[in-house]
């Protein structure tokens, strides 16, 4: 009995057991016993001190935590029918928003369930979730202790090879057939094809990510600021490019991800 209780004590540390990303030491407790690193948060890789170019600037980017994947519709549903936010009001959150009858707009997934909130087909769930303000991503992140990565840190990331990528007409043909029931003939399965047939390559279908950084302003800087106008996006290629768009602004093809500076 002795050695089934020890057997079960030894498989339990070993399941609670990690290893520091930053020196490799083997661990049991919150923190590196050699460097002091915290256990990466579930979900979330360390990126260590790295140094890039942006905009033809050296820049010195601390280690951090990312989120290993952008933030599903599994994770943002929950949230987003417990955040308070009315029908009215869903223009904060959702591109466009939504009207009395829970119809959204055609290049979202986003339908009304039956208990009187928000879901998207099931075939969606796992997708990343697209379609979403700037202030919305911020909300969300927040209440979950993160933030938007600052145009630096994705650049870090994709330096390291941390940053997967999404193909948008993979992600949009997920929900084809709602969105041609939306809005009728006029868009479906064909026309979705046609409608990326003008891409001149499969890099430009990859999707956008949401950065915490003002367009134009310092890529260390992170902001939650309300007032902030423009934003810079962020693209993963093997040479990244930046871009920018409306802080109330959400397409289907931008998507994003939370930080978190290592203590």
């Amino acid at each position: 009995m002795r050695l089934v209780l020890l057997a079960l004590v030894s498989l339990a540390m070993a399941a609670f057991a990690w290893q520091c990303p930053a020196c490799g030491t083997e661990n049991e407790g919150s923190f590196c016993a050699d460097c002091h690193l915290p256990r990466p948060p579930e979900g979330m890789v360390y990126v260590p001190a790295t140094t890039v170019e942006v905009d033809g600037i050296l820049v010195d980017v601390s280690p951090f935590f990312l989120d290993e994947h952008p933030v599903t519709y599994r994770d943002f549903i929950p949230w987003l029918n417990g955040s308070g936010f009315g029908i009215s009001e869903m223009g904060i959150i959702i591109t466009g928003g939504g009207d009395e009858t829970m119809q959204f707009l055609a290049f979202t997934p986003f339908i009304g369930d039956q208990g009187g909130g928000i879901t998207v087909p099931s075939q969606c769930l796992e997708n990343p979730v697209a379609s979403i303000t700037w202030s919305g991503a911020q909300s969300f992140l927040s209440d979950t202790g993160k933030r938007l990565p600052t145009l630096a840190e994705m650049e870090s990331a994709a330096s390291h090879g941390l940053i997967d990528t999404w193909d948008s007409y993979e992600v949009m043909l997920a929900f084809a057939g709602q969105m041609q029931s939306s809005m009728g003939e006029m868009l479906g399965t064909l026309n979705l094809q046609a409608m990326f047939a003008g891409y001149s390559s499969a890099n430009e279908r990859i999707m956008w990510e949401l950065t915490g950084t003002v367009f134009g302003g310092n890529p260390r800087a992170t902001t939650v600021s309300m007032d902030v106008s423009y934003i810079t996006l962020f693209k993963a290629l093997a040479e990244p490019l930046i871009s920018s768009t409306s802080r109330d602004m959400g397409y289907f093809n931008v998507i994003f991800r939370g930080a978190i500076e290592v203590p």
